[in-house]
Parts: C-alpha cells; structure tokens; sequence
C-alpha cells in the first residue's frame, strides 16, 4: 500500500487508518470511487441505530453511544449531508475499531488534535469517502484546481466543500493558503457550492441540511415488535414512544401506527410469535 500524501507520508496513524479504510470498503464490497449508497447504511450493518437529530448550537457534528450490545449514533441534523455523511463515516471507525468506546462526540478538524482515537476516525473517514487514488485520478490532469472544480468533486464524493479541500491540500492539489481561503469563505457561507449545482445541472444535496429527519428503519421495526408481543400497549406505543420521537424530530410517523396496526397478530397467529 502507498501513501501518496507527502504531508502524511511517514505518519503511522494515518497508514493505519487508510489500511482499514480499504479493508472496510472491501469488506462492503465497494468498488473504486465514490460510494453510491447512503453511508449510514455501513453503521446500520453493524447494528447500530442511526439518528439524525438537532444537537443544538454546538461545534459537535454526531456523536456515538454504546451500552452492551446496544449502539446508537446520533448525527447533528443542521449539518449540510456532506459533512453528515463524513461523520457517519467518523463514528463507523469507533465503532469498528474501538471496541472499547462507550462515547464518543465528533468534533470537526480532530486531526489538530492529539487525541489518537480522533486522529484515527478522521484520516478513516477520507481514505473511506474519498480514496486517494480516485482522488488523483479525478485531479492528475486538471492544470489549475479552483472552487468550481472542490464544489464538483465534493458533489460526486457526497462530502461537504471543505472536507474535499482540505483532502485536495493534503494530497498537494492545493496550496495552504487556497485551503486557508476557501476555510474562511466557508465559514462565511460565501462559497457559492448551490449555485455552482444549479448552473452545471447536478444534484446540491451534499451542501444542503436534509429538512426531514432520519431514524432507522431497524428501530421502528424493533418498537413494533415489543408492541406486537403485547410487552406495550397500543396507546403507550404511540403517546410515550412514537409521539415524542414526532415532536423532537419534527416529522409524523403516522404510517408507523398504521402499518403496525395491519400487521397486529390475530389470535390465530399468537402461537408463531
């Protein structure tokens, strides 16, 4: 394996972070390039319930909580997707990796940060979403990279702008002081990466906030088993469980009711469960 990065050419953590990186990918099966499906998808293959929630006025961007068995990790609803997915892809790391982790909070630019475990998670994180390869190969013959060129490639990558910059600076495509520019107009919102979208005809999700909230699927399917076995009743399973779930998250999950209730047992059927 080669480290293409002459920034973090001879650092042993990120050589260990893009090793399980590909190991990962291939253990999903992913081809090379950007990833097509929905990244909390790989969380909710390790059984982790995944939820995106408002966190509130916080640099934290999700956050992973581990009890036994019982993995939940909860991802801040006001991110743009792009940066929701490099979190989830963050969090996959801990969850694959540390074992040991009953915890975790993510925080942006841990790679300042002397914090192993965050060092690790982040470099996991860009050799997982954006492969240096593909990278390279998506770069090598641009003569000039300039914003027009990050917005598109973050695009295709599903990542925020500034991940994708500072990817670009590390694999020397960019120079500090570009990235240090394009870091201060994005925190300034003046980047544009919509508009950008708009005028090529291609998809801005990445550097839009998703308006609905996302709670797996796996959940509900749990909730509605506990009802079915008759563990809650039906007005505890919609007033304590479903009801507040509609107000924090701000969504109705009314189908949920409904699709219980049509599928509740007969007494025929109570003896298969």
């Amino acid at each position: 394996m080669e480290i293409y990065s002459k920034i973090y050419k001879n650092n042993n953590l990120y050589w260990l972070a893009k090793s399980r990186a590909i190991a990962v990918r291939q253990k999903y099966g992913l081809e090379s390039g950007p990833i097509r499906q929905p990244v909390f998808s790989f969380l909710e293959r390790e059984n982790c319930f995944v939820v995106t929630i408002d966190l509130g006025k916080t640099s934290a961007t999700g956050m992973y909580l581990r009890k036994d068995d019982n993995k939940l990790v909860l991802i801040h609803k006001k991110r743009v997707l792009g940066q929701q997915n490099f979190t989830a892809a963050h969090e996959l790391s801990h969850v694959l990796f540390d074992e040991d982790s009953l915890m975790d909070i993510c925080y942006p630019e841990h790679y300042q940060k002397k914090d192993t475990k965050e060092i690790l998670a982040d470099f996991f994180a860009a050799n997982f979403l954006m492969p240096e390869e593909d990278i390279i190969t998506d770069c090598e013959n641009l003569k000039y990279i300039n914003k027009k060129n990050i917005v598109l490639l973050s695009a295709k990558y599903q990542v925020s702008f500034i991940a994708m910059a500072l990817r670009l600076y590390t694999l020397g495509f960019i120079t500090r002081e570009d990235f240090d520019k394009y870091k201060k107009q994005s925190t300034k919102g003046k980047i544009g990466a919509r508009k950008i979208c708009e005028d090529e005809g291609i998809d801005p999700a990445p550097f839009i906030a998703p308006l609905q909230s996302y709670i797996s699927p796996s959940f509900f399917e749990l909730l509605v088993n506990v009802y079915h076995k008759a563990n809650i009743s039906r007005s505890v399973f919609i007033d304590y469980y479903l009801k507040p779930l509609e107000e924090e998250l701000q969504l109705s999950l009314q189908h949920i009711v409904e699709k219980a209730d049509r599928e509740y047992p007969t007494e025929m059927e109570w003896d298969d469960i």
